[in-house]
């Protein structure tokens, strides 16, 4: 009659051991990985920091365009074409970003207000 395996307290002391390894270096994966996830909220709070300027900005530069368009009238016609000339050679074979020509228009028009 067969008798049942008895753990052998080596093999029980090695395979204690392995884990203990394996959680060790799962624990400094762990942390490793809380680093980099600190890192990554630390950009983009830094991101959203210069977000918030480069907005601000713009606003302030709007605001003086809007002053300077209402004492000097702008043909909306050679706005167009500008914004068409600075648009070549930006890697969109030519082509004028329609987002652009709104914003380039409506400032012209939010001017007449």
């Amino acid at each position: 009659m067969d008798q049942p395996d008895t753990p052998n307290p080596q093999t029980r002391g090695d395979d204690v051991g392995r884990l203990i390894a394996q959680l060790e270096l799962l624990q400094n994966s762990l942390s490793r990985v809380g680093e980099g996830m600190s890192a990554l909220g630390d950009n983009a709070i830094r991101q959203s920091k210069d977000s918030e300027n480069i907005a601000a900005h713009l606003l302030a530069v709007e605001a003086v365009l809007t002053v300077v368009i209402r004492q000097i009238p702008v043909d909306i016609a050679e706005v167009r074409a500008e914004v068409d000339r600075r648009s070549q050679g930006n890697g969109d074979e030519g082509e004028v970003d329609p987002l652009v020509m709104r914003l380039a228009e409506d400032l012209i028009k939010r001017s007449d207000d």
